[in-house]
C-alpha cells in the first residue's frame, strides 16, 4: 500500500465581484488529500470523489484534479 497525495483546485464561478471575492466564496483555491491506495487507479478515483464532493460548493465552478502523486513509500 501506499501513501498518494491528490491536488485539486476550486475555480469559483465569477460573478462580477473580482477574483478575490470569488475565490473566497469557493474556499481555497488549492487543496490537498493524502490517501493510502494499492495502485493509481485506486487513488484516482479517490480523487474523483474528493474533486465531486468540492463541486458540491455552489461557489465552485470547476474542481479539476491537478496530480495525484506518490507520497511516500510504506514502511519497512
Amino acid at each position: 500500500m501506499l501513501r498518494w497525495r491528490i491536488t485539486i483546485e476550486a475555480w469559483p464561478h465569477s460573478t462580477g465581484a473580482g477574483q478575490e471575492a470569488d475565490q473566497k466564496a469557493a474556499g481555497d483555491r488549492t487543496h490537498y488529500f493524502y490517501v493510502d491506495a494499492e495502485d493509481i487507479r485506486d487513488a484516482m478515483r479517490m480523487a474523483e470523489c474528493f474533486a465531486e464532493g468540492m463541486k458540491r460548493n455552489p461557489a465552485v465552478w470547476m474542481a479539476p484534479i491537478m496530480g495525484v502523486h506518490v507520497y511516500r513509500s510504506p514502511s519497512t
